[in-house]
Protein backbone atom coordinates (compact mmCIF):
# COMPACT_ATOMS: atom_id res chain seq x y z
CA UNK A 1 0.00 0.00 0.00
CA UNK A 2 1.39 3.48 -0.71
CA UNK A 3 1.66 5.78 2.02
CA UNK A 4 1.49 9.57 2.77
CA UNK A 5 5.25 9.90 1.66
CA UNK A 6 6.49 10.28 5.53
CA UNK A 7 10.11 9.81 6.54
CA UNK A 8 8.83 6.74 8.04
CA UNK A 9 7.33 4.83 4.90
CA UNK A 10 10.15 2.12 3.49
CA UNK A 11 12.49 3.60 0.82
CA UNK A 12 10.69 1.81 -1.78
CA UNK A 13 7.42 2.84 -0.81
CA UNK A 14 8.73 6.80 -0.75
CA UNK A 15 10.73 6.33 -4.39
CA UNK A 16 7.03 4.93 -5.78
CA UNK A 17 5.28 8.16 -3.68
CA UNK A 18 7.96 10.36 -5.16
CA UNK A 19 7.27 8.72 -8.91
CA UNK A 20 3.88 9.19 -9.12
CA UNK A 21 3.73 12.61 -7.57
CA UNK A 22 5.52 13.26 -9.97
CA UNK A 23 3.48 12.26 -12.60
CA UNK A 24 0.63 13.72 -11.71
CA UNK A 25 1.95 16.75 -11.22
CA UNK A 26 2.74 16.73 -15.09
CA UNK A 27 -0.87 16.56 -15.56
CA UNK A 28 -3.26 19.07 -16.44
CA UNK A 29 -6.16 19.76 -13.99
CA UNK A 30 -8.76 17.79 -15.94
CA UNK A 31 -6.33 14.30 -16.50
CA UNK A 32 -6.11 14.78 -13.02
CA UNK A 33 -9.64 14.90 -12.57
CA UNK A 34 -10.18 12.54 -14.45
CA UNK A 35 -7.30 10.12 -13.07
CA UNK A 36 -8.43 10.47 -9.53
CA UNK A 37 -12.48 9.61 -10.82
CA UNK A 38 -11.72 6.35 -12.11
CA UNK A 39 -10.26 5.39 -8.93
CA UNK A 40 -13.85 4.68 -8.19
CA UNK A 41 -13.47 1.78 -10.86
CA UNK A 42 -12.77 -1.70 -9.93
CA UNK A 43 -11.89 -4.46 -12.35
CA UNK A 44 -11.42 -1.78 -15.36
CA UNK A 45 -13.68 0.35 -17.00
CA UNK A 46 -15.24 1.40 -20.48
CA UNK A 47 -15.13 5.08 -21.97
CA UNK A 48 -18.90 5.07 -21.72
CA UNK A 49 -18.78 4.11 -18.10
CA UNK A 50 -15.98 6.61 -17.42
CA UNK A 51 -18.43 9.45 -19.40
CA UNK A 52 -21.38 8.09 -17.21
CA UNK A 53 -19.46 8.41 -13.80
CA UNK A 54 -17.13 10.99 -13.92
CA UNK A 55 -18.59 13.67 -16.84
CA UNK A 56 -20.57 16.72 -14.54
CA UNK A 57 -20.07 20.63 -15.44
CA UNK A 58 -16.32 21.01 -15.21
CA UNK A 59 -15.59 18.07 -17.76
CA UNK A 60 -17.49 17.24 -20.69
CA UNK A 61 -18.78 14.20 -21.99
CA UNK A 62 -16.60 14.72 -25.17
CA UNK A 63 -13.33 15.70 -23.55
CA UNK A 64 -12.90 11.99 -22.39
CA UNK A 65 -11.66 10.55 -24.98
CA UNK A 66 -8.71 12.39 -25.27
CA UNK A 67 -7.64 12.98 -21.60
CA UNK A 68 -8.10 9.09 -20.86
CA UNK A 69 -5.74 8.82 -24.02
CA UNK A 70 -3.14 11.37 -22.58
CA UNK A 71 -3.53 9.25 -19.51
CA UNK A 72 -2.37 6.27 -21.17
CA UNK A 73 0.34 8.06 -22.78
CA UNK A 74 1.52 8.77 -19.52
CA UNK A 75 1.31 4.99 -17.91
CA UNK A 76 -1.10 5.96 -15.69
CA UNK A 77 -3.57 4.02 -17.40
CA UNK A 78 -3.55 0.91 -19.08
CA UNK A 79 -5.88 0.29 -22.23
CA UNK A 80 -6.75 -3.45 -22.80
CA UNK A 81 -7.83 -4.19 -27.14
CA UNK A 82 -8.70 -8.05 -26.74
CA UNK A 83 -11.98 -6.59 -26.25
CA UNK A 84 -14.85 -5.54 -28.20
CA UNK A 85 -14.54 -2.06 -27.00
CA UNK A 86 -11.66 -1.07 -25.37
CA UNK A 87 -11.25 -1.38 -21.77
CA UNK A 88 -9.05 0.39 -19.09
CA UNK A 89 -7.20 -0.01 -15.85
CA UNK A 90 -5.00 1.17 -13.44
CA UNK A 91 -1.94 -0.59 -11.26
CA UNK A 92 -3.30 -1.26 -8.05
CA UNK A 93 -0.24 0.94 -6.36
CA UNK A 94 -1.71 3.80 -9.49
CA UNK A 95 -5.10 3.39 -8.09
CA UNK A 96 -4.56 3.42 -4.62
CA UNK A 97 -2.49 6.59 -5.40
CA UNK A 98 -5.85 8.55 -7.12
CA UNK A 99 -7.75 7.22 -4.14
CA UNK A 100 -6.31 8.95 -1.70
CA UNK A 101 -6.46 12.40 -4.26
CA UNK A 102 -9.94 11.47 -4.45
CA UNK A 103 -10.57 11.56 -0.78
CA UNK A 104 -8.38 14.89 -0.79
CA UNK A 105 -10.92 16.49 -2.69
CA UNK A 106 -13.56 15.62 -0.62
CA UNK A 107 -15.43 13.93 -4.13
CA UNK A 108 -15.22 10.09 -2.75
CA UNK A 109 -18.90 9.94 -1.45
CA UNK A 110 -20.12 11.39 -4.42
CA UNK A 111 -18.48 9.54 -7.06
CA UNK A 112 -18.73 6.39 -5.20
CA UNK A 113 -22.81 7.46 -5.68
CA UNK A 114 -22.38 8.06 -9.50
CA UNK A 115 -20.54 4.62 -10.02
CA UNK A 116 -23.49 2.80 -8.03
CA UNK A 117 -26.29 4.74 -10.07
CA UNK A 118 -24.59 3.84 -13.40
CA UNK A 119 -23.81 0.39 -12.87
CA UNK A 120 -27.97 -0.08 -11.28
CA UNK A 121 -28.98 1.36 -14.70
CA UNK A 122 -26.31 -1.25 -16.43
CA UNK A 123 -27.59 -4.59 -14.80
CA UNK A 124 -31.01 -3.55 -14.95
CA UNK A 125 -30.64 -2.86 -18.94
CA UNK A 126 -28.32 -6.44 -18.61
CA UNK A 127 -31.50 -8.01 -17.24
CA UNK A 128 -33.43 -7.11 -20.24
CA UNK A 129 -31.31 -7.46 -22.57
CA UNK A 130 -30.60 -11.67 -21.38
CA UNK A 131 -33.90 -12.56 -22.64
CA UNK A 132 -32.78 -10.67 -26.26
CA UNK A 133 -29.53 -11.28 -26.98
CA UNK A 134 -27.83 -13.98 -28.07
CA UNK A 135 -25.21 -15.39 -25.31
CA UNK A 136 -21.64 -14.49 -26.87
CA UNK A 137 -23.21 -10.91 -27.43
CA UNK A 138 -24.73 -10.39 -24.31
CA UNK A 139 -21.75 -11.60 -22.20
CA UNK A 140 -18.87 -9.52 -23.84
CA UNK A 141 -21.00 -6.40 -22.98
CA UNK A 142 -22.20 -7.36 -19.36
CA UNK A 143 -19.68 -9.36 -17.94
CA UNK A 144 -16.20 -7.81 -17.61
CA UNK A 145 -18.63 -5.38 -15.37
CA UNK A 146 -18.75 -8.09 -12.59
CA UNK A 147 -16.06 -6.21 -10.15
CA UNK A 148 -17.83 -3.01 -10.97
CA UNK A 149 -21.33 -4.63 -10.18
CA UNK A 150 -19.52 -6.14 -6.93
CA UNK A 151 -18.33 -2.40 -5.39
CA UNK A 152 -21.78 -0.84 -6.44
CA UNK A 153 -23.29 -3.29 -4.20
CA UNK A 154 -21.32 -3.18 -1.31
CA UNK A 155 -21.50 0.36 -1.05
CA UNK A 156 -25.10 0.62 -1.80
CA UNK A 157 -25.28 -1.64 1.69
CA UNK A 158 -22.98 0.26 3.47
CA UNK A 159 -23.62 2.67 6.03
CA UNK A 160 -23.65 5.86 3.55
CA UNK A 161 -25.21 4.02 0.76
CA UNK A 162 -28.39 3.53 -0.29
CA UNK A 163 -30.87 0.23 -0.21
CA UNK A 164 -33.23 1.21 -2.70
CA UNK A 165 -30.26 1.28 -4.98
CA UNK A 166 -28.65 -2.13 -3.41
CA UNK A 167 -32.38 -4.04 -4.78
CA UNK A 168 -31.68 -2.31 -7.90
CA UNK A 169 -28.06 -3.50 -8.23
CA UNK A 170 -29.19 -7.03 -6.54
CA UNK A 171 -32.00 -7.94 -8.92
CA UNK A 172 -30.23 -7.20 -12.19
CA UNK A 173 -27.06 -8.72 -11.62
CA UNK A 174 -29.12 -11.93 -11.49
CA UNK A 175 -28.21 -12.99 -14.69
CA UNK A 176 -24.61 -12.08 -14.55
CA UNK A 177 -23.95 -14.78 -11.38
CA UNK A 178 -25.66 -17.17 -13.19
CA UNK A 179 -23.35 -17.23 -16.12
CA UNK A 180 -20.53 -16.93 -14.16
CA UNK A 181 -21.67 -20.10 -11.84
CA UNK A 182 -21.53 -18.11 -8.68
CA UNK A 183 -24.86 -18.96 -7.62
CA UNK A 184 -23.47 -19.01 -3.77
CA UNK A 185 -22.12 -15.41 -4.27
CA UNK A 186 -25.02 -14.12 -6.21
CA UNK A 187 -27.47 -15.33 -3.95
CA UNK A 188 -25.80 -14.22 -0.90
CA UNK A 189 -25.50 -10.75 -2.28
CA UNK A 190 -29.25 -10.70 -3.09
CA UNK A 191 -30.29 -11.90 0.41
CA UNK A 192 -28.67 -9.66 1.64
CA UNK A 193 -30.46 -6.91 -0.82
CA UNK A 194 -33.77 -8.64 0.66
CA UNK A 195 -32.99 -7.57 3.84
CA UNK A 196 -32.69 -3.75 3.37
CA UNK A 197 -35.85 -3.32 1.30
CA UNK A 198 -36.41 0.30 1.24
CA UNK A 199 -39.74 1.85 1.13
CA UNK A 200 -38.82 3.60 -1.60
CA UNK A 201 -36.98 1.12 -3.98
CA UNK A 202 -39.59 0.38 -6.86
CA UNK A 203 -41.98 -2.82 -7.20
CA UNK A 204 -40.46 -3.85 -10.27
CA UNK A 205 -36.82 -3.79 -8.66
CA UNK A 206 -37.67 -5.88 -5.87
CA UNK A 207 -39.95 -8.39 -8.47
CA UNK A 208 -36.53 -8.51 -10.75
CA UNK A 209 -34.67 -9.06 -6.70
CA UNK A 210 -37.63 -11.97 -5.44
CA UNK A 211 -36.80 -14.15 -9.24
CA UNK A 212 -33.47 -13.81 -9.41
CA UNK A 213 -33.02 -14.88 -5.69
CA UNK A 214 -35.27 -17.67 -6.57
CA UNK A 215 -33.35 -18.67 -9.41
CA UNK A 216 -29.72 -18.49 -7.55
CA UNK A 217 -30.89 -20.14 -5.02
CA UNK A 218 -32.99 -23.32 -6.06
CA UNK A 219 -30.69 -25.79 -6.39
CA UNK A 220 -29.74 -26.24 -2.51
CA UNK A 221 -32.66 -24.47 -1.14
CA UNK A 222 -36.09 -25.27 -3.16
CA UNK A 223 -38.48 -24.46 -0.34
CA UNK A 224 -36.72 -20.53 -0.05
CA UNK A 225 -36.63 -20.35 -4.28
CA UNK A 226 -40.28 -20.81 -3.88
CA UNK A 227 -41.01 -18.70 -1.40
CA UNK A 228 -39.31 -16.16 -3.71
CA UNK A 229 -41.09 -16.79 -7.16
CA UNK A 230 -44.18 -16.22 -5.13
CA UNK A 231 -43.13 -12.96 -3.90
CA UNK A 232 -41.95 -12.13 -7.28
CA UNK A 233 -45.17 -13.71 -8.98
CA UNK A 234 -47.31 -11.13 -6.54
CA UNK A 235 -45.43 -7.86 -7.30
CA UNK A 236 -45.56 -8.59 -10.96
CA UNK A 237 -49.38 -9.20 -10.62
CA UNK A 238 -49.39 -5.82 -9.13
CA UNK A 239 -47.72 -3.99 -11.84
CA UNK A 240 -49.58 -5.41 -14.00
CA UNK A 241 -46.56 -6.75 -16.15
CA UNK A 242 -47.76 -9.88 -18.27
CA UNK A 243 -43.77 -10.72 -19.61
CA UNK A 244 -42.57 -10.96 -15.78
CA UNK A 245 -45.70 -12.04 -14.21
CA UNK A 246 -45.07 -14.87 -17.11
CA UNK A 247 -41.39 -15.30 -16.56
CA UNK A 248 -41.84 -15.76 -12.54
CA UNK A 249 -44.77 -18.21 -13.25
CA UNK A 250 -42.75 -20.39 -15.09
CA UNK A 251 -40.29 -20.88 -12.89
CA UNK A 252 -42.99 -21.04 -9.82
CA UNK A 253 -43.61 -24.03 -11.60
CA UNK A 254 -40.46 -25.72 -11.80
CA UNK A 255 -40.12 -25.28 -8.45
CA UNK A 256 -43.32 -26.56 -7.71
CA UNK A 257 -42.50 -29.74 -9.70
CA UNK A 258 -38.88 -30.20 -8.07
CA UNK A 259 -40.99 -30.14 -4.72
CA UNK A 260 -43.60 -33.23 -6.11
CA UNK A 261 -46.31 -30.27 -6.45
CA UNK A 262 -47.43 -31.62 -9.84
CA UNK A 263 -50.48 -29.77 -10.55
CA UNK A 264 -50.21 -27.00 -8.81
CA UNK A 265 -46.79 -26.75 -11.28
CA UNK A 266 -49.59 -27.34 -14.25
CA UNK A 267 -51.90 -24.67 -12.99
CA UNK A 268 -48.67 -21.90 -12.95
CA UNK A 269 -47.47 -23.13 -16.44
CA UNK A 270 -50.92 -22.68 -18.03
CA UNK A 271 -51.69 -19.03 -16.27
CA UNK A 272 -47.53 -18.38 -17.89
CA UNK A 273 -48.33 -19.44 -21.39
CA UNK A 274 -50.24 -16.76 -22.73
CA UNK A 275 -48.21 -14.22 -21.59
CA UNK A 276 -44.90 -16.33 -22.76
CA UNK A 277 -46.38 -16.44 -26.09
CA UNK A 278 -47.35 -12.57 -26.47
CA UNK A 279 -44.05 -12.24 -25.75
CA UNK A 280 -42.60 -12.47 -28.74
CA UNK A 281 -39.30 -13.86 -27.50
CA UNK A 282 -37.87 -17.48 -28.43
CA UNK A 283 -35.68 -17.68 -24.95
CA UNK A 284 -39.16 -16.91 -23.23
CA UNK A 285 -41.04 -19.38 -25.52
CA UNK A 286 -38.26 -21.54 -25.14
CA UNK A 287 -38.25 -21.14 -21.33
CA UNK A 288 -41.52 -22.00 -20.75
CA UNK A 289 -41.66 -24.96 -23.10
CA UNK A 290 -37.99 -26.80 -21.13
CA UNK A 291 -40.01 -26.20 -17.71
CA UNK A 292 -43.91 -28.08 -19.34
CA UNK A 293 -40.81 -30.35 -20.32
CA UNK A 294 -39.49 -30.53 -16.79
CA UNK A 295 -43.01 -31.42 -15.26
CA UNK A 296 -43.53 -34.28 -17.70
CA UNK A 297 -40.84 -35.86 -16.97
CA UNK A 298 -41.02 -35.78 -13.12
CA UNK A 299 -44.49 -37.11 -13.51
CA UNK A 300 -43.16 -39.76 -16.09
CA UNK A 301 -45.13 -38.49 -19.15
CA UNK A 302 -41.68 -39.15 -20.66
CA UNK A 303 -42.95 -38.99 -24.79
CA UNK A 304 -44.51 -35.64 -23.88
CA UNK A 305 -41.55 -34.89 -22.00
CA UNK A 306 -39.05 -34.96 -25.13
CA UNK A 307 -41.71 -33.42 -27.35
CA UNK A 308 -41.46 -30.43 -25.09
CA UNK A 309 -37.69 -30.43 -24.68
CA UNK A 310 -37.35 -30.79 -28.66
CA UNK A 311 -39.35 -28.03 -28.88
CA UNK A 312 -37.69 -25.45 -26.37
CA UNK A 313 -33.77 -27.10 -28.06
CA UNK A 314 -35.59 -25.35 -31.49
CA UNK A 315 -36.45 -22.11 -29.79
CA UNK A 316 -32.91 -21.85 -28.01
CA UNK A 317 -31.14 -22.37 -30.99
CA UNK A 318 -33.20 -19.64 -32.96
CA UNK A 319 -32.36 -17.10 -29.77
CA UNK A 320 -28.95 -17.92 -29.64
CA UNK A 321 -28.59 -18.93 -26.28
CA UNK A 322 -25.47 -21.62 -26.64
CA UNK A 323 -26.23 -22.44 -22.66
CA UNK A 324 -29.91 -23.10 -22.84
CA UNK A 325 -28.87 -25.30 -26.32
CA UNK A 326 -26.45 -27.79 -24.22
CA UNK A 327 -28.96 -27.63 -21.28
CA UNK A 328 -31.87 -28.61 -23.87
CA UNK A 329 -29.54 -31.57 -25.18
CA UNK A 330 -29.16 -32.45 -21.36
CA UNK A 331 -32.63 -32.63 -20.56
CA UNK A 332 -33.53 -34.76 -23.87
CA UNK A 333 -30.48 -36.98 -23.14
CA UNK A 334 -32.44 -37.63 -19.58
CA UNK A 335 -35.29 -38.45 -21.42
CA UNK A 336 -33.51 -40.89 -23.45
CA UNK A 337 -32.01 -42.56 -20.49
CA UNK A 338 -35.15 -42.71 -18.83
CA UNK A 339 -36.94 -44.21 -21.71
CA UNK A 340 -34.09 -47.09 -21.66
CA UNK A 341 -32.07 -45.45 -24.50
CA UNK A 342 -28.88 -45.77 -22.94
CA UNK A 343 -27.07 -45.71 -25.91
CA UNK A 344 -28.70 -42.62 -27.43
CA UNK A 345 -28.78 -40.75 -23.57
CA UNK A 346 -24.78 -41.63 -23.46
CA UNK A 347 -24.18 -39.86 -27.14
CA UNK A 348 -26.64 -36.40 -26.37
CA UNK A 349 -24.54 -36.17 -23.11
CA UNK A 350 -21.43 -36.30 -24.84
CA UNK A 351 -22.28 -33.65 -27.03
CA UNK A 352 -23.66 -31.41 -24.28
CA UNK A 353 -20.12 -32.12 -22.68
CA UNK A 354 -18.57 -30.96 -26.13
CA UNK A 355 -21.01 -27.63 -26.33
CA UNK A 356 -20.24 -26.79 -22.85
CA UNK A 357 -16.44 -27.05 -23.22
CA UNK A 358 -16.53 -24.92 -26.42
CA UNK A 359 -19.18 -22.29 -24.92
CA UNK A 360 -18.16 -18.87 -23.92
CA UNK A 361 -19.80 -19.85 -20.41
CA UNK A 362 -17.58 -19.61 -17.58
CA UNK A 363 -19.48 -21.41 -14.96
CA UNK A 364 -18.60 -24.78 -13.70
CA UNK A 365 -22.06 -25.85 -12.34
CA UNK A 366 -23.54 -26.30 -16.11
CA UNK A 367 -20.71 -29.18 -17.50
CA UNK A 368 -20.54 -30.35 -13.80
CA UNK A 369 -24.18 -31.40 -14.50
CA UNK A 370 -23.85 -33.15 -17.71
CA UNK A 371 -20.79 -34.81 -16.49
CA UNK A 372 -22.63 -36.50 -13.20
CA UNK A 373 -25.63 -37.58 -15.41
CA UNK A 374 -22.93 -39.02 -18.50
CA UNK A 375 -21.52 -41.13 -15.32
CA UNK A 376 -24.83 -42.18 -14.44
CA UNK A 377 -25.74 -43.46 -17.68
CA UNK A 378 -22.50 -45.23 -18.12
CA UNK A 379 -22.64 -47.14 -14.90
CA UNK A 380 -26.25 -48.39 -16.12
CA UNK A 381 -24.40 -49.67 -18.79
CA UNK A 382 -21.87 -51.08 -16.64
CA UNK A 383 -19.00 -49.14 -18.01
CA UNK A 384 -17.89 -48.47 -14.12
CA UNK A 385 -14.49 -47.26 -14.68
CA UNK A 386 -15.07 -44.82 -17.62
CA UNK A 387 -18.26 -43.48 -15.12
CA UNK A 388 -15.77 -43.13 -11.83
CA UNK A 389 -13.21 -41.31 -14.38
CA UNK A 390 -16.44 -39.05 -15.64
CA UNK A 391 -17.56 -38.78 -12.11
CA UNK A 392 -14.85 -37.71 -10.55
CA UNK A 393 -14.36 -34.49 -13.19
CA UNK A 394 -17.83 -33.61 -12.78
CA UNK A 395 -19.40 -33.97 -9.12
CA UNK A 396 -16.46 -31.69 -7.74
CA UNK A 397 -17.90 -29.04 -10.18
CA UNK A 398 -20.87 -29.24 -8.26
CA UNK A 399 -19.85 -29.86 -4.81
CA UNK A 400 -18.46 -26.77 -4.01
CA UNK A 401 -21.69 -24.79 -4.20
CA UNK A 402 -23.63 -27.87 -2.80
CA UNK A 403 -25.22 -28.59 -5.67
CA UNK A 404 -24.29 -32.26 -5.97
CA UNK A 405 -26.67 -33.88 -3.38
CA UNK A 406 -29.23 -34.29 -6.31
CA UNK A 407 -26.99 -36.58 -8.73
CA UNK A 408 -25.11 -38.28 -5.62
CA UNK A 409 -27.19 -41.83 -5.92
CA UNK A 410 -25.85 -43.05 -9.22
CA UNK A 411 -22.63 -43.12 -8.15
CA UNK A 412 -23.78 -44.89 -4.72
CA UNK A 413 -25.06 -47.08 -6.69
CA UNK A 414 -21.28 -47.66 -8.72
CA UNK A 415 -19.51 -47.89 -5.37
CA UNK A 416 -21.68 -51.10 -4.75
CA UNK A 417 -21.49 -52.78 -7.89
CA UNK A 418 -17.83 -52.49 -7.64
CA UNK A 419 -17.97 -54.04 -3.79
CA UNK A 420 -18.03 -51.11 -2.18
CA UNK A 421 -21.41 -51.96 -0.23
CA UNK A 422 -20.13 -50.03 3.73
CA UNK A 423 -19.54 -47.03 1.37
CA UNK A 424 -22.21 -47.02 -0.77
CA UNK A 425 -25.06 -47.66 1.73
CA UNK A 426 -23.70 -43.87 3.65
CA UNK A 427 -23.67 -42.24 0.39
CA UNK A 428 -27.50 -43.20 -0.12
CA UNK A 429 -27.89 -42.30 3.91
CA UNK A 430 -26.53 -39.03 2.78
CA UNK A 431 -28.51 -38.57 -0.30
CA UNK A 432 -31.69 -39.44 1.68
CA UNK A 433 -31.36 -36.63 4.15
CA UNK A 434 -30.50 -34.28 1.57
CA UNK A 435 -33.95 -35.26 -0.12
CA UNK A 436 -36.02 -34.87 2.80
CA UNK A 437 -34.36 -31.54 3.78
CA UNK A 438 -35.07 -30.00 1.04
CA UNK A 439 -38.12 -31.71 0.69
CA UNK A 440 -37.70 -32.75 -2.74
CA UNK A 441 -38.64 -35.60 -5.06
CA UNK A 442 -36.27 -37.63 -7.13
CA UNK A 443 -36.39 -37.23 -10.72
CA UNK A 444 -36.82 -40.76 -12.75
CA UNK A 445 -33.28 -41.87 -13.14
CA UNK A 446 -32.12 -40.99 -9.78
CA UNK A 447 -35.36 -42.98 -8.42
CA UNK A 448 -34.55 -45.74 -10.03
CA UNK A 449 -30.74 -45.76 -9.48
CA UNK A 450 -31.80 -45.47 -6.01
CA UNK A 451 -34.23 -48.23 -6.00
CA UNK A 452 -31.59 -50.64 -7.61
CA UNK A 453 -28.82 -49.61 -4.66
CA UNK A 454 -31.88 -50.44 -2.36
CA UNK A 455 -31.99 -54.25 -3.30
CA UNK A 456 -28.26 -54.62 -3.64
CA UNK A 457 -27.97 -53.09 0.09
CA UNK A 458 -30.77 -55.34 1.59
CA UNK A 459 -29.53 -58.54 0.35
CA UNK A 460 -26.13 -57.73 1.64
CA UNK A 461 -26.68 -55.82 5.08
CA UNK A 462 -29.37 -56.83 8.11
CA UNK A 463 -31.73 -54.45 8.59
CA UNK A 464 -30.02 -53.02 11.97
CA UNK A 465 -26.78 -52.77 10.40
CA UNK A 466 -28.20 -51.27 6.59
CA UNK A 467 -29.73 -48.58 9.21
CA UNK A 468 -26.44 -47.63 10.80
CA UNK A 469 -25.11 -47.07 7.71
CA UNK A 470 -28.09 -45.03 6.25
CA UNK A 471 -27.88 -42.86 10.02
CA UNK A 472 -24.12 -42.38 9.87
CA UNK A 473 -23.97 -41.11 5.77
CA UNK A 474 -27.03 -38.82 7.30
CA UNK A 475 -24.64 -37.46 9.26
CA UNK A 476 -22.36 -36.38 6.46
CA UNK A 477 -21.66 -33.32 4.35
CA UNK A 478 -22.19 -33.11 0.95
CA UNK A 479 -18.57 -32.49 0.20
CA UNK A 480 -17.98 -35.97 2.71
CA UNK A 481 -20.50 -37.64 0.68
CA UNK A 482 -18.92 -37.02 -2.76
CA UNK A 483 -15.35 -37.75 -0.98
CA UNK A 484 -16.61 -41.28 -0.07
CA UNK A 485 -18.43 -42.21 -3.42
CA UNK A 486 -15.27 -41.09 -5.95
CA UNK A 487 -13.35 -43.42 -3.62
Amino acid sequence: LLTDGSRTALPRQQTLRATLDWSYGLLSEKERMVLRRASVFLGGFSLEAAVGVAADEAIHASEFGELIAQLVARSLLIVDTTEAAPRYRMLETTRAYARAKLDEARETATLQRRHAEYFCQLVVAAADAWLRCADADWRARYLPEIDNVRGALEWSLGLAGDAALAVGLAGGSGPMWTALSLYGEGAQRLEAASAHIASNASLADQARLWLWLGVLSEAWAPTRALAAFERAADLYRTLDDAQGLGQSLTLLAHARATLGSFQASADALQEALPALDRSGLPKLRAFYFANAGFLKTQTNDLANARTLYETALSLYREAGSEFATAASLNNLANVSWALGDLEAAENAFREAVVMHRNSGHRGKDPLGFVLANLAGVLIERGKLSDALDTAREGLPLLSGAGNAWSLIDHVALRAALAGQLANAARVAGFTDTAHAAKECTRQPNEARARERLQKLLTCHFDAMTLDQYLAEGGRMSEAEACRMALE
